[in-house]
C-alpha cells in the first residue's frame, strides 16, 4: 500500500483546490475526474453555473497560487449588495466602501475556476490529475474503500478523500449515512445581458413564492436566480426564448431593468444535506459530499474550499510526523474543525428560507422591521458582513 499518496475523486472546484494546497505542501497526489473543465475562451458568452467567492476563499486562491492563472476578463467583482422584502418596509444594503473596501467578492464561471485549478496544480511534479479518468470502480472493504481503475487495477493510497459531490459514490461505499431533505423549491437560472448593463451591484428580493436574485457578470451580463416551486419552473423551462424573458421582465423588481439577450437558462431543485461524519476508516470527505446548503447566499462553494484548507493543513501535519495520512486524530480534528462551521451556515440558510418565504401578514412586518434594525444596526450589519467576507 502506497502510505505517502492521496487520490481525490473529483476534481471540481473543491477537489482541485485540495489537489493544489497538497502540491504546494509536496504530498503526492491523484485527482480522478471524469469530466475536464474547459477553460471559458475570452469572447465566449458567460456560462450558466457560477461561483461567488468571498475574500477568505480569494485569499486562499492567491496563497495558493492559483488565482493568478485566471483571466481578469472573465471576473466580476461586486461592491454592494442589497436585500429587501417585497411585502416589507426593510431594505438592508452593505457597501464595500463602507468598510474601506474595494470589493465585497467575486463572481466567476465554475468551469473558469475548476478548469485554473486543475491547471495549476498540474505544475506541480507530486500531482497526477487523470481528466478524463478511466472507469472507476469503488467498493466496500474490511479496512475502508477500495479503488480500482479500468486498464490500470487496484490503487492503494493512504487516504482516499471523497469530492464528488452530493451523490457521493466513494461517502456511499465507505458507509457514510446523510440527513437530507427537501426544500420544495427549484431555482430557474438564466444567464443575461440586461440593459442598463450590470454593474458591481448584486441584489435579492424575497417574495411569498421565493428569492429573486441578480449576480453581476463580466461585461455587464447577468445571473438571474428565480426560486419557484418545481411545477413552474418546469413551466417556466418549457417557454420559448421570448416568453421567457417575458416572464422574468414581469416578475423581477424594476431595478433588473431590460433584457436584451439570454445566453442560457436551466435549472435545478433545492436540497440540504448533510454527512453524519466526515471521515470514516481510509475516507474524508470534503465540499458538497458531506454537505449540501441552500444556494440562497453563495457560500457552498467558500465552505467546500474552507474545507479543502483544512484537510490540507491536516494531512500535512501527519506527513510531516510520519504518521498514516489516514490518522484517526488527524481526522477528527478535521471534522471538529468544520463540522460546526458548515453546520451553522446550514441553520443560517433554512432559518431565511422559513422565515422568508412563510405567507404574508404579521410575520412580513417582522421581516421588514428586522431588516430596519439590520440596516441601522452598525454592529449587527459590521458582524453579518464579517461572516459573509471571512466565514468568522
Amino acid at each position: 500500500m502506497d502510505g505517502r499518496r492521496v487520490v481525490i475523486v473529483g476534481g471540481g472546484m473543491v477537489g482541485g483546490a485540495l489537489a493544489m494546497d497538497l502540491g504546494c505542501r509536496g504530498i503526492p497526489t491523484r485527482v480522478l475526474e471524469s469530466t475536464p473543465p474547459i477553460r471559458p475562451t475570452g469572447d465566449e458568452p458567460p456560462r450558466l453555473r457560477v461561483a461567488a467567492l468571498n475574500r477568505r476563499s480569494i485569499d486562499y486562491l492567491q496563497t495558493l497560487g492559483a488565482w493568478q492563472n485566471m483571466a481578469a476578463e472573465r471576473l466580476a467583482d461586486f461592491d454592494q449588495l442589497s436585500t429587501w422584502d417585497i411585502a416589507g418596509g426593510g431594505r438592508l444594503g452593505f457597501s464595500a466602501q463602507d468598510i474601506g473596501l474595494e470589493r465585497l467578492g467575486v463572481f466567476i464561471e465554475n468551469e473558469h475556476l475548476q478548469a485554473a485549478l486543475v491547471e495549476t496544480a498540474q505544475q506541480h511534479a507530486c500531482v497526477q490529475i487523470d481528466a478524463p479518468a478511466a472507469e472507476l470502480h469503488i467498493e466496500s472493504g474490511s479496512s475502508g474503500v477500495a479503488l480500482s481503475l479500468a486498464g490500470e487495477g487496484r490503487l492503494d493510497p493512504a487516504l482516499v478523500v471523497a469530492a464528488d459531490g452530493a451523490q457521493s459514490r466513494v461517502r456511499d461505499a465507505a458507509g457514510m449515512t446523510v440527513r437530507a431533505g427537501d426544500y420544495h423549491q427549484h431555482a430557474v437560472v438564466a444567464t443575461v445581458t440586461p440593459s442598463p448593463p450590470a454593474g458591481q451591484h448584486t441584489w435579492q428580493r424575497f417574495t411569498p413564492e421565493g428569492p429573486q436574485a441578480l449576480l453581476p457578470l463580466a461585461n455587464g451580463a447577468a445571473s438571474l436566480v428565480w426560486y419557484v416551486s418545481p411545477d413552474k419552473a418546469k413551466s417556466l423551462l418549457a417557454l420559448s426564448d421570448e416568453a421567457f424573458i417575458s416572464a422574468i421582465e414581469a416578475a423581477f423588481p424594476s431595478d433588473l431593468g431590460a433584457i436584451t439577450r439570454l445566453h442560457g437558462r436551466g435549472g435545478f431543485p433545492i436540497r440540504w444535506l448533510h454527512a453524519k461524519r466526515y471521515w470514516r476508516d481510509n475516507v474524508a470527505l470534503v465540499g458538497d459530499s458531506a454537505h449540501v446548503i441552500h444556494p440562497l447566499a453563495g457560500q457552498g462553494v467558500n465552505l467546500g474550499l474552507r474545507d479543502a484548507q483544512a484537510l490540507a493543513k491536516g494531512i500535512a501535519k501527519a506527513y510531516a510526523q510520519g504518521l498514516p495520512l489516514n490518522h484517526g486524530r488527524m481526522l477528527a480534528d478535521y471534522e471538529r474543525a468544520r463540522r460546526l462551521d458548515n453546520q451553522r451556515m446550514q441553520w443560517i440558510m433554512s432559518a431565511f428560507h422559513t422565515g422568508f418565504t412563510a405567507p404574508l401578514g404579521p410575520l412580513a412586518v417582522a421581516r421588514g422591521w428586522g431588516l430596519a434594525v439590520a440596516q441601522h444596526g452598525g454592529w449587527v450589519k459590521r458582524r453579518v458582513l464579517r461572516y459573509a467576507l471571512d466565514g468568522r
